[in-house]
C-alpha cells in the first residue's frame, strides 16, 4: 500500500576538454549516461536527469534543480575522469546520499584496439576520478558510497542501485507518513517506552493515538460489497475452522475494512495495538477479531506490532518493505540438542512469511491479555532468515541491530503462534547473549531471505547505527 517514490538527482561527470580533443567521445559519454539510466527501476523512483556536468556553472545550476525538485538522493556518473568542481557545487546544499556510480562501459578494455588515449578514456577510465571525488564529499560532510562494477550485464550494479533506492523509499515513507497506535504499550513493558517527539525528529513518523471506537464506527459504515470482498480474501489466506461462522468471518472483515479506512483517513504506514481491559461487548468483539484483522493488514504492506510496540512496527515496516514479508519475533524457547532458537509471536502476521494457509480458529485464552480471541498459525518456511530490532540507549539516539540465520525442520509450538525454528552461524549460548545484551527490546522482526546488505544502506541512509550480531553471512 506504501507506493511513495523517491526522487532520484541523476548526473554524470566528464572533463570538458575531452570533448574538443577526442571526436566522438562526448557523443559515446552520452550513450553510457542513457545505458546507465535505464538501470532504475521505474517502479521504485522517478528520475531527475542532469545530464552531463562539465562546468562549474552547469554544476550550480544542478544543484539548484536538485534542490528544488527535493531529491532523495544522487547518483553521480563517473563517465571519464572529471575534476571534482562538477560535483561539489551539485551537492554543498543537499543534505542526501550521494552514489558515486563508478561502472566503466567494458568489463575489460580491448586492448588491441586501444589506439590512442581517447579510446582508452572513454573506454575504461571511470575510477580515476573516484578519490578525488571522495575525497572532496568527506570534506563537505556528506554520506556517499560508491558502487563499482562494469555496465555490460553486471547484475551486482543493479542490484546495488535497487538496494539505495530501496532504502531512500523506506525514509521517505517513514518521514511522509504515519503511525496508528490503538489502545497504549503494555504496561510495565518499560522497553516499550518512547518519546514520540523524538520518534518524529529521527524518522518523521508522526504516532496518532486511535480510539476503538472509531475502528468499531468505520467499520459499521463500510459498504457491504466491499466487507464481501474482503470475506473472499480472508478464505485464501486462512483455512477457517469449523467453529467459525460465516457472522463471524463477516466482522472480522467488516473490523478489518474499517482499519484501511484509518489507514486512507490518517496516512498510515504501520500500526500498533494493544488491549488488557474490561470492555463492553462490542469492543470485546473488536479486539477478538484483531489478529486476523491485522494479519490482512500486514499482508497488504501496512506493518502491524502488538502490545503497542511502536519501536517494533518501524522495524517491521522497515524488514517488510525490504523483504516483502515479515513477522513479528521474540526469542521464544532455546533448543541446545541442536543449538536453535525458536523464534515467533502470538498475534497477527504478515501471511507473506508463509507458503500454507493458517488455520483461523477462536482461542479461549490470550495469554497475557484478558478474553477471548481468534488466532492463526502460519507456517514460514525453511531457509534463510533476518532478524531486526529498532531500538535506543541512554543518550536517546536510535539504533538497528540486525542478524542472519537458517529457519530449519524441526518441531515447533502449535498453540496458535506462528513461531520457526533458526540455526544462526554463532552458537546458540552465544547468540541469546549478544543479541540480548545489545538491548534491543523483546520485540523483534523476523523475514525470510538474507539482508544485512540492504539494511547497511537503510541504516546509512537514516543515520542510526546498525550493530550486526551474526557477520557472517549464510549460504
Amino acid at each position: 500500500m506504501n507506493k511513495e517514490k523517491p526522487v532520484v538527482g541523476f548526473m554524470a561527470v566528464g572533463l570538458e576538454p575531452y570533448w574538443g580533443q577526442f571526436a566522438g567521445m562526448r557523443e559515446k559519454c552520452e550513450h553510457h549516461h542513457e545505458i546507465m539510466k535505464g538501470k532504475f527501476a521505474p517502479e521504485l523512483v522517478q528520475i531527475e536527469d542532469a545530464g552531463i556536468i562539465d562546468s562549474e556553472e552547469l554544476a550550480r545550476k544542478a544543484g539548484e534543480n536538485f534542490a528544488e525538485k527535493r531529491v532523495d538522493i544522487v547518483f553521480c556518473q563517473m563517465l571519464t575522469y572529471a575534476a571534482s568542481v562538477y560535483i561539489a557545487p551539485v551537492v554543498r546544499n543537499l543534505d542526501v546520499p550521494v552514489i558515486l556510480l563508478n561502472v566503466q562501459y567494458k568489463k575489460s578494455l580491448d586492448y588491441e584496439n586501444v589506439k590512442g588515449i581517447g579510446d582508452w578514456l572513454g573506454e575504461g577510465i571511470t575510477c580515476a576520478g573516484i578519490p578525488e571525488a571522495t575525497a572532496v564529499l568527506k570534506k563537505l560532510g556528506r554520506k556517499y558510497a560508491i558502487i563499482t562494477g562494469h555496465m555490460e550485464g553486471d547484475q551486482t550494479v543493479e542490484k546495488e542501485m535497487n538496494l539505495w533506492c530501496s532504502a531512500v523509499r523506506i525514509k521517505k515513507i517513514l518521514s511522509t507518513k504515519n503511525l496508528g497506535l490503538f489502545g497504549r504499550s503494555y504496561a510495565g513493558m518499560m522497553d516499550l517506552c518512547v518519546d514520540e517527539t523524538e520518534i518524529f525528529k529521527k524518522f518523521g513518523t508522526y504516532i496518532h493515538h486511535l480510539d476503538w471506537q472509531e475502528i468499531i464506527q468505520t467499520g459499521e459504515e463500510v459498504e457491504e460489497e466491499r466487507i464481501v470482498r474482503r470475506m473472499e480474501q480472508m478464505k485464501d489466506l486462512f483455512e477457517v475452522n469449523d467453529d467459525i461462522s460465516d457472522e463471524d468471518l463477516h466482522y472480522i472483515a467488516q473490523t478489518a475494512e474499517g482499519c484501511f479506512e484509518l489507514v486512507e483517513r490518517y496516512s498510515l504506514s504501520s500500526c500498533a495495538t494493544h488491549y488488557e481491559f474490561d470492555a463492553p461487548k462490542e469492543q470485546r468483539d473488536l479486539v477478538a477479531a484483531l489478529n486476523p484483522a491485522m494479519t490482512v493488514l500486514m499482508t497488504e504492506g501496512i506493518a502491524g506490532a502488538p502490545e503497542g510496540d511502536i519501536k517494533a512496527a518501524l522495524a517491521m515496516l522497515i524488514l517488510k518493505e525490504t523483504a516483502g514479508n515479515a513477522m513479528t519475533a521474540e526469542l521464544y524457547s532455546m533448543d541446545f540438542n541442536d543449538d536453535t532458537c525458536l523464534i515467533g509471536h502470538s498475534g497477527a502476521c504478515d501471511a507473506n512469511i508463509s507458503k500454507e494457509k493458517a488455520v483461523l480458529k477462536m482461542s479461549g485464552v490470550l495469554h497475557g491479555k484478558k478474553g477471548k480471541g481468534y488466532v492463526a498459525q502460519f507456517y514460514p518456511d525453511p531457509g534463510p532468515v533476518t532478524m531486526l530490532a529498532l531500538t535506543d540507549g541512554p543518550d536517546g539516539n536510535y539504533r538497528l541491530v540486525a542478524a542472519e540465520g537458517m529457519g530449519v525442520k524441526g518441531p515447533i509450538l502449535e498453540l496458535g503462534d506462528t513461531n520457526l525454528r533458526v540455526k544462526f552461524p554463532k552458537p546458540l549460548r552465544a547468540f541469546v547473549n549478544e543479541w540480548s545484551i545489545e538491548g534491543p527490546t523483546h520485540h523483534g522482526v523476523l523475514a525470510k531471505g538474507l539482508h544485512i546488505k540492504a539494511l547497511r544502506c537503510i541504516a546509512a541512509v537514516l543515520d542510526i547505527e546498525l550493530k550486526i550480531i551474526t557477520e557472517e553471512t549464510v549460504e
